[in-house]
């Protein structure tokens, strides 16, 4: 390589690096959002997820006690899909 392309090679990756560093404090997330994002919810905590349609208004808590009291009918014969939960 000759002397230009070096210079210019070094001159990109500082510029990159100057960029990435002037970028990183507004890709950061809070102290306080990061703790509580690290703490398990449990059935009992609120938790807050908007949804629309007919279900608006409607809490997580009822929601999950509703599907445990009631669990989806197993359905037989032909039309009967089988999904496997992939959960935690």
């Amino acid at each position: 390589m000759n002397r230009a392309g070096l210079i210019f090679c070094a001159a990109a990756l500082l510029l990159s690096v100057a960029v990435m560093m002037a970028m990183l404090p507004s890709a950061m997330v809070p102290v306080s959002v990061a703790a509580e994002a690290a703490k398990c919810k449990t059935l009992e905590d609120d938790i807050e997820v908007e949804l629309s349609g007919v279900l608006e208004g409607v809490s997580m808590y009822d929601l999950l006690s509703h599907y445990l009291e009631n669990p989806p009918s197993a359905q037989m014969g032909a039309s009967a899909r089988v999904r496997q939960f992939g959960g935690c």
